[in-house]
């Protein structure tokens, strides 16, 4: 599925580039994301037991005060019966966007919460390694033991004492006795 949203997404990016618009249709994918964040909206848009006039009055109440490409998007889905796209969509969406502004998203894992200083230099450490402005998000994870783990975009460096315990032993099981 998420292939599919990237292939919309990607496309819907580059309708928005040509026409200028990226910051506007980037706002309603982030709103629409919201909107579609209850159970009952994923209900509402894929459960074959509403019918096609409740589901084109939900998709006209989202489109509503859209963009003109977001509300043609709404009507692809709608025709090509590919709702579930929208689920997915503004991660990809966004993803993009923050590509296009030479910049990614990260995490950082740590075992314990990390001060503002410590974050600034894994933060400069990753723009450096990406070659792209990064921003971190802190996550606790107490299963690494120690050290961190930092994801950038989709490449992982793993700092973390369970990974060298793990490359540890890999080293001795090869070793000869």
């Amino acid at each position: 599925m998420t292939l599919l949203a990237k292939r919309y997404a990607t496309a819907l990016h580059r309708l928005a580039i040509d026409a200028g618009v990226v910051a506007t249709v980037s706002a309603d994918v982030r709103f629409l994301n919201d909107q579609l964040a209850s159970s009952q909206a994923r209900a509402l848009l894929t459960s074959p037991d509403v019918n096609e006039s409740e589901r084109a009055a939900v998709l006209q109440k989202l489109g509503s005060g859209r963009h003109a490409l977001v509300q043609n998007l709404l009507g692809v889905l709608a025709h090509r019966r590919r709702l579930e796209v929208l689920f997915d969509l503004h991660p990809e969406f966004h993803a993009l966007h923050l590509a296009q502004q030479g910049e990614v998203e990260g995490t950082v894992e740590t075992t314990h919460p990390i001060d503002a200083a410590e974050l600034e230099a894994l933060t400069k450490m990753a723009s450096r390694l990406s070659g792209k402005k990064v921003t971190l998000t802190v996550a606790i994870r107490p299963e690494l033991l120690g050290g961190v783990r930092l994801r950038v975009g989709n490449v992982l460096y793993d700092g973390s004492m369970k990974a060298q315990l793990v490359q540890l032993e890999a080293q001795m099981l090869q070793a000869s006795i």
